[in-house]
């Protein structure tokens, strides 16, 4: 008998001290209609009550905070309602849960396993470097704004041709993370390792950098780059008759407008666009409705309203709160009848976003005829959110319109607008795939780039 007791006391003891560690990271995969994601969790305590936050690498979301985290009787209660998410599952062995994950009422089987669960990025560099790395800070004196970046050099002493990488929509830091992969660290290091310094930053209001990005315009983000372009004529490591400057979607609309006033030794134009920017959206649109199954008609059909909302648009100069409020009178007007309105407000909403309007606005023809130093220009053929043909197509014609014969178009087969290699160009590749860009790539720009610097 006592021993029985002495082993119903230890299970007792075992299971209070099993139960305290539920803390700590969990990893699980969601499968959904033939697709998989993984999932981190990590779930710890602070005061006493239980806290946790979700990672989805392959979907850039990191350390995303739970509105509220409980552990009763063996039941591990997750909720995020920003995401409209919520996990339940019962803790069955140390290292299991079994349960299921919810978002906006679909049900799907998630189990979490101990641990965390890491994308694979093959391509990306591992320190230490053989190469000279400092961090730096420069300034945008106009609006009185700090600008945190890393500048690479093949050595610390020396001076070496360089370049300013120039990161595409949304507020990117200095790697341009993107769905687990940094393209701008790896471009950076095969640069440097190929005897060329690189200065890529922290957007405004990203990372270390000061500043509201949202509150941004286009031209806002020509005047951080500038800020940029004159810190390196500067410093005495860098040739200042050989800086030249990478940029990656829209950061390829910003290149040639600083171009245009400063004495940039040569560009090269990742993914960028060269329609206007409305017939662009469109043209994206479609593409991304034929990925999901829908025949020509049925994506002219729904592209109408679009086309319709972005011709009001061009027709005004109006922005902020005038032009959402002139949208809605548009959209009451003429579309309160297939939309409810709390929809049409949101699209309002982001339509009028300073980013936005000035992509919706742009018109590559006022300023890449303007352009005069070697451009080359680059783009995949599985790229639907700036289509290759189309665009790279304009981009030759308008600058040799306006003369420049040092022009170098270059189409890569079956690379996506991240420029990996690719079956579909989809979003959904883009954290699937384990390739950060395709190493032709990288060889193409790093041995155009030497011969434009030798």
């Amino acid at each position: 008998m006592k021993y029985l007791y002495t082993f119903l006391t230890a299970l007792c003891f075992f299971q209070v001290s099993y139960s305290q560690d539920v803390t700590g990271e969990w990893t699980g995969e969601l499968n959904y209609a033939g697709n998989s994601l993984d999932l981190n969790f990590i779930v710890y305590k602070d005061e006493n009550a239980y806290k946790s936050a979700l990672s989805v690498p392959a979907q850039s979301v990191s350390d995303f905070k739970s509105t509220s985290t409980s552990f009763t009787d063996s039941i591990l209660a997750i909720e995020l309602k920003p995401l409209g998410i919520k996990y339940q599952g019962k803790w069955v062995t140390k290292d299991t849960i079994v349960g299921n994950f919810v978002q906006n009422g679909m049900s799907l089987k998630l189990n979490l396993i101990r641990g965390n669960k890491k994308l694979n990025r093959p391509q990306e560099p591992i320190p230490p470097y053989d190469y000279y790395e400092e961090e730096v800070r420069f300034s945008n004196e106009k609006d009185s704004i700090s600008f945190a970046g890393t500048l690479t050099m093949p050595h610390k002493e020396g001076n070496f041709p360089a370049v300013i990488l120039i990161s595409g929509s949304g507020p990117q830091d200095r790697n341009s993370y993107i769905m687990g992969h940094k393209p701008f660290l790896l471009l950076a290091h095969e640069l440097t390792q190929s005897g060329v310094a690189v200065l890529r930053f922290d957007e405004r209001g990203v990372g270390e950098s000061e500043g509201e990005f949202l509150e941004a315009s286009m031209d806002d983000f020509v005047d951080d780059v500038k800020s940029a372009f004159n810190y390196l004529i500067e410093r005495p490591e860098i040739d200042s008759k050989k800086i030249g400057l990478i940029g990656h979607s829209l950061g390829g609309i910003l290149a040639p407008k600083i171009a245009i006033t400063e004495d940039v030794s040569f560009l090269v134009l990742l993914a960028a666009p060269g329609i206007d920017g409305h017939k662009m959206m469109l043209k994206q649109r479609a593409d991304f409705l034929k990925l999901r199954g829908l025949n020509e008609t049925q994506v002219e059909k729904s592209n109408e309203m679009f086309s319709s909302t972005y011709d009001y648009i061009l027709s005004t100069k109006a922005e902020g709160q005038q032009l959402k409020d002139e949208l809605m009178v548009f959209f009451t007007d003429n579309y309160a009848n297939v939309m409810m309105e709390k929809e049409l407000m949101a699209m309002a909403e982001q339509l009028t976003t300073k980013e936005l309007l000035g992509i919706l606005r742009n018109k590559p023809s006022a300023y890449l005829s303007l352009v005069n130093c070697p451009v080359l220009a680059i783009a995949g053929s599985n790229d639907f959110q700036v289509s290759s043909k189309e665009n790279l197509e304009a981009i030759e014609l308008e600058l040799r319109r306006g003369g420049n014969q040092q022009v170098e178009i270059k189409e890569f087969e079956g690379l996506n607008h991240l420029l990996q290699e690719s079956e579909t160009g989809d979003l959904s590749e883009y954290g699937v795939i384990e390739q950060t860009m395709s190493p032709k790539v990288l060889d193409y720009i790093k041995e155009w780039i030497n011969g434009q610097v030798e």
